[in-house]
C-alpha cells in the first residue's frame, strides 16, 4: 500500500528533479517490531527517485530509524508534513542547496555554535499529527548540520509510545537537552544554544559525559572534576554503568584521579560502597578496583569486613588485590601511615 499521497510523491519527484548529486543515508537494522516500517518507506521512497540512496546496516541502537548524519539520527517517518524538513535536510547535506533563509542561521547564532566544544545531546519527540513539530524539527535540524559537536536524535512518540513513556515525555513536540532540560512547544534556535553554551559540566548527564568518554578525553572529564572539586553525578553512574566497556573508560578517569588528586577520589568511596550490595557481580568486582586505587584507611577497614561475606572468587581476588594496593600506596607515602 502507499504510504505517500499525491502531495508528497510530487514533492518528492520535485526535490529529486533540484538536487544535483546522490545522498547517501543508512537505515539502522535493530531488533524492533517496528522496523518493517522503516523498510517499507525507504523501499517506496527510492522507487520514487534516483537521488536518494538509502543502505541497511546493523545497529545496536535501541530504535530502528535513519542515519541522515553520523549525527542526526530519525526514528520517525518523515512522511505528511514532516516529510518536507526531512528533505530539507538531505539537501543541505548535499551542500548544494543552503538553508531556506527563514529557517538559516544567523552570524551570531553560528559563532556562538562554534564555541560548542563539548558534546550535546538532543532528543526531539514529534508526532506525525502534530502541526507545530515540523516546525520545531527546522529550528534543531540546521544546528545539529552546523555544528558536529551535537547529536540529535528525532523521536516520534506515537510510533514508539513505551520510550517517549520512559523519558516522561507527554506531548509533542517536546525537546530534550543532555537528558535533563526540555522544551515542550515551540522554541526558538537562540534559547537552545544560549542554553548549551551555558551549561555547567558538573550537571551533564550521565550519557554526554559517556559520549565524551568515548570520543577518548577521559582526562577532560577528570580536569572538569579537579576544577570543580566535586564528583560528577553522571560520573557515578557511568561507573556502575551495565556495560563494561564504559566502566573500563571510567576507571582510567578514577586513576587519574588517584594520582592527581586523591582527597577527590577518596570521596569516592562511601558512594561505591553504599553501592556495592546492590550490584551484581561484574560491577562489584570493579568496585573494589576503584576502592583499592581511591581509598583511605576507612575504605581498608571495609573491605576488610566485608572480604569475610564474600563467596564468589574474582570477588575474593579483587577484595585482596585491593588491599594490597592499598598497603603498598601505605608504603609508597608515609603521609598515608594507618592504611
Amino acid at each position: 500500500m502507499p504510504i505517500f499521497d499525491p502531495q508528497s510523491q510530487a514533492l518528492i519527484q520535485n526535490w529529486d528533479q533540484t538536487i544535483e548529486n546522490q545522498v547517501s543515508i543508512k537505515r539502522l537494522v535493530v531488533a524492533h517490531a517496528e522496523d518493517h516500517q522503516f523498510i517499507n518507506f525507504a523501499d517506496q521512497i527510492s522507487g520514487m527517485t534516483s537521488k536518494l540512496i538509502i543502505k541497511a546496516e546493523k545497529s545496536d541502537a535501541s530504535l530502528p530509524g535513519f542515519l541522515v548524519k553520523e549525527n542526526i539520527t530519525y526514528s520517525a517517518l518523515p512522511l505528511e508534513k514532516e516529510l518536507e524538513p526531512f528533505l530539507e535536510a538531505l539537501s543541505q547535506i548535499n551542500g548544494k542547496h543552503p538553508i531556506p533563509s527563514k529557517h538559516s542561521l544567523s552570524e551570531p547564532l553560528r559563532q556562538n555554535l562554534a564555541k560548542i566544544d563539548i558534546p550535546v545531546q538532543l532528543k526531539l519527540y514529534i508526532a506525525l499529527q502534530c502541526p507545530h513539530c515540523p516546525h520545531v524539527v527546522r529550528t534543531v535540524l540546521p544546528l545539529a548540520l552546523h555544528c558536529n559537536a551535537i547529536t540529535l536524535h528525532i523521536i516520534d512518540g506515537s510510533l514508539f509510545p513505551e520510550t517517549a513513556q520512559k523519558e516522561g515525555v507527554l506531548s509533542a513536540p517536546c525537546l530534550i537537552l543532555d537528558d535533563d532540560f526540555r522544551w515542550t512547544g515551540s522554541v526558538s534556535a537562540e534559547e537552545i544554544v544560549n542554553m548549551i553554551t551555558r551549561r555547567d559540566p558538573s550537571q551533564l548527564s550521565a550519557g554526554t559525559l559517556k559520549t565524551i568518554l568515548e570520543q577518548g578525553d577521559a582526562s577532560w572529564i577528570a580536569r572538569q572534576m579537579i576544577e570543580k572539586g566535586k564528583i560528577f553525578d553522571g560520573f557515578i553512574k557511568l561507573l556502575l554503568h551495565d556495560t563494561w566497556s564504559v566502566r573500563l573508560g571510567a576507571m582510567v578517569i578514577v586513576e587519574e584521579l588517584a594520582d592527581t588528586d586523591p582527597k577527590l577520589a577518596a570521596s569516592l568511596c562511601p558512594i561505591l560502597t553504599d553501592f556495592f550490595d546492590k550490584k551484581d557481580i561484574p560491577i562489584q568486582g570493579d568496585i573494589l578496583y576503584a576502592l583499592g586505587e581511591t581509598g583511605t584507611m576507612e575504605t581498608k577497614e571495609w573491605i576488610q569486613t566485608k572480604l569475610p561475606e564474600l563467596k564468589h572468587p574474582d570477588l575474593i581476588d579483587a577484595a585482596t588485590e585491593a588491599l594490597d594496593t592499598l598497603a603498598s600506596k601505605n608504603d609508597d607515602d608515609p603521609a598515608q601511615k594507618g592504611i
